[in-house]
């Protein structure tokens, strides 16, 4: 208190008093009633006796005033609500309120905001497809990392490859030590990477033109706003914003727009690729359309399970 009191005085002592009343610059440094009754007490030490009445109260007596001051309002409340009277058409009218159904119930719960991920696993919940489990997915006292996460670091590896590099086993091994050098990958991690497949993907008709493309892009995010109906099949007028990653579109020699999609995970056919992802790459398609201006003239997805690009 010692150091607020000479706190105040300095700063009365900087703002003199304008036609008998606190400065207002004074008065606007300090935001807190207290402070503001302190600034009055500080600026009139000398005459509080005669230009105030000042009462104490204990702890105990502040408690019993606001107990009784809250006890009547709420008699006072209960007195109103019993004198009240209320009509028959009023109640109905409060019971049909009450009972009413939101006739855009559906629009809230549907996100304003959503990543092409969520929406393909929601296709695929409705779908209820049922694979063969993979080898690979089993339980296997070897196996180190699950199949998704081996996927994760194949298309790591295809994301990192150099188009102007000619690649054999041995340099695709060397990729993969450079990223565990770095520290990108782990050992274990390194050790579960598929290096056959990265091979195959660079002796594929898509590698050769993205060697000799005029334009190459890999890994661009996009934002795209799209009638939440399309997505959810219901009929709502909202829209909701879609998010995603494209791992890879490029102009090739004949100005050509390629659309490119890479998939690691287990299908049976190239019919089941397609049927699983057809609505993710519509999404991709048009994000990159209004983009760029453009039409695409192809949209692939390559397979490293199938070893090659299928077309949408």
């Amino acid at each position: 208190m010692k150091n607020k009191k000479k706190n105040y005085c300095n700063k009365s002592g900087i703002y003199e008093k304008q036609d008998k009343k606190i400065n207002p610059i004074l008065v606007k440094k300090y935001i807190k009633y207290i402070d503001w009754i302190l600034l009055v007490y500080f600026y009139e030490e000398a005459n509080m006796q005669e230009i105030t009445e000042l009462k104490s109260y204990t702890k105990g007596e502040i408690l019993e005033f606001c107990a009784q001051k809250q006890d009547n309002e709420e008699k006072n409340n209960l007195n109103i609500l019993e004198e009240q009277e209320v009509k028959q058409e009023e109640i109905i009218k409060i019971e049909n309120m009450v009972k009413a159904s939101y006739p855009y119930e559906l629009a809230t719960k549907i996100p304003t905001k959503s990543s092409v991920t969520k929406i393909k696993q929601q296709n695929e919940e409705r779908l209820e497809v049922s694979f063969g489990i993979p080898k690979f997915m089993g339980k296997d006292e070897n196996t180190k990392l699950t199949g998704a996460q081996k996927g994760t670091l194949l298309h790591l590896c295809m994301q990192k490859l150099d188009v102007n590099e000619e690649y054999d086993l041995d340099k695709i091994k060397q990729l993969v030590n450079n990223l565990q050098e770095k520290e990108i990958i782990t050992k274990i991690e390194a050790e579960n990477i598929n290096l056959k497949s990265i091979l195959t993907f660079t002796t594929s008709k898509i590698w050769q033109d993205m060697k000799q493309a005029k334009i190459l892009e890999r890994e661009k995010p996009f934002y795209i706003t799209v009638p939440a109906k399309e997505i959810y099949q219901e009929e709502v007028e909202e829209d909701i914003l879609v998010q995603g990653i494209i791992d890879l579109y490029y102009i090739n020699q004949n100005d050509e727009l390629i659309l490119v999609d890479y998939k690691t995970d287990y299908v049976e056919t190239q019919e089941d690729l397609i049927y699983k992802y057809q609505k993710q790459l519509e999404l991709y398609k048009r994000a990159l359309e209004e983009a760029l201006g453009q039409r695409l003239k192809h949209v692939f997805i390559y397979s490293t399970f199938l070893g090659k690009e299928v077309e949408i």
